[in-house]
């Protein structure tokens, strides 16, 4: 890896670190609140890789007859959410990650060219709640937090 001086702590200014952190402040509030009223997502991996998994579909039957109807997928995850926040537990015992989703939707929309229709994938084909969405790993979860672009 080759040095970056955009990677250097600059030197302190109280005035400026004073309303960035407050900016962060601000942003934990916003957080809270919405804990608070249930306007939060939560996802949960039981495999413990870094991966996150980000589902878009569920296999349903149409409602008519559910017996004897064809399957369909319907939008589901990412593509219904009501929720400002999303939430992606790694492990139970205390690992997980908070991001916007608007932030996460922007992410999505803007690689495209990694996560389209052709690169959705199928979870949980023999149980009865099937589903398909994207596997983002780690580098890219680090990307979706980090990266500027996705403000």
């Amino acid at each position: 890896m080759t040095y970056n001086p955009a990677f250097d702590i600059k030197k302190p200014n109280f005035e400026v670190d004073l309303i960035f952190g407050e900016l962060g402040e601000d942003l934990i509030r916003t957080f809270v609140a919405n804990i608070c009223a249930g306007n939060i997502e939560v996802k949960t991996d039981r495999y413990r890789n870094g991966r996150m998994v980000i589902e878009t579909h569920q296999h349903r039957f149409k409602p008519d007859c559910p017996q004897t109807s064809e399957p369909y997928w319907k939008l589901s995850g990412i593509n219904v959410t009501e929720a400002d926040w999303w939430v992606y537990v790694f492990n139970i015992e205390g690992s997980f990650i908070i991001v916007k989703v608007e932030r996460l939707k922007k992410f999505l929309r803007l690689n495209k060219f990694r996560y389209n229709e052709e690169t959705k994938r199928l979870f949980a084909a023999n149980s009865d709640n099937p589903t398909k969405g994207w596997i983002v790993e780690p580098s890219q979860v680090i990307d979706l937090l980090v990266n500027p672009a996705y403000d």
